[in-house]
């Protein structure tokens, strides 16, 4: 990703958000279990973000309440969520099964990346307890008969927080690549991850959006 997003921001070749185009009303939606960080950790993420303000003005930044790390895409967010509301008990009974044997487990965020579309931070887990996680969640889901609807865009296996994304493409790739080469390796601290959270909510977990439909605290 971020030798992509080298070349791209060099030749100002940014992937604009098409969706930040439309009303907000229009995002697709889905439920995905998160993990938030911790305020230290969001405190040193607003001090990049503050910088990142200043070399890409008017892009789409997410807010600090609406960082987050994707565990897993439950129900994937598209524009035909609704179908799937019907059986979102079920899928609650999958998340609900493995997060009785799960333990809590951390992640440290070390150094910015990006994407040709997407600006982030990356998160590194110490060991493979968060894989644990998601490995579980996909065998109990599958086991229900909710398979085919796993990593539709791409299978997870990062602990990302995405900050930015591009609704347009005025911006100086030169200045903007300058500021991410400079953080490419900041420490922002560390998270010890002691519950997750299902949510529903669209495409960027939009604090108007977002409603928590379930909190789960990790067993000891």
């Amino acid at each position: 990703l971020w030798c992509a997003a080298v070349t791209a921001f060099a030749q100002k070749q940014f992937q604009v958000d098409s969706h930040l185009q439309h009303n907000a009303a229009d995002f697709p939606r889905g439920i995905p279990l998160i993990l938030r960080p911790g305020p230290a950790v969001r405190e040193a993420f607003t001090t990049f973000v503050d910088q990142l303000k200043l070399a890409a003005p008017g892009q789409y930044f997410y807010r600090p309440e609406e960082w987050h790390v994707t565990v897993l895409s439950i129900i994937p967010g598209s524009e035909h969520w609704q179908e799937k509301m019907p059986q979102l008990a079920a899928y609650q009974s999958c998340v609900e099964e493995v997060m009785k044997v799960c333990q809590p487990f951390s992640i440290r965020f070390r150094g910015v990346t990006a994407s040709p579309a997407a600006v982030m931070i990356q998160g590194i887990p110490p060991d493979d307890a968060l894989a644990q996680i998601r490995d579980g969640l996909r065998a109990s889901l599958q086991r229900a008969g909710f398979g085919d609807q796993l990593d539709v865009r791409y299978k997870i296996n990062t602990a990302h927080v995405t900050v930015m994304r591009f609704s347009h493409g005025n911006t100086n790739g030169k200045n903007l690549l300058a500021l991410l080469a400079a953080n490419r390796t900041t420490d922002f601290g560390a998270v010890n991850v002691a519950g997750l959270e299902l949510i529903f909510g669209d495409w960027y977990a939009s604090a108007e959006s977002s409603l928590t439909v379930q909190a789960y605290k990790l067993p000891a």
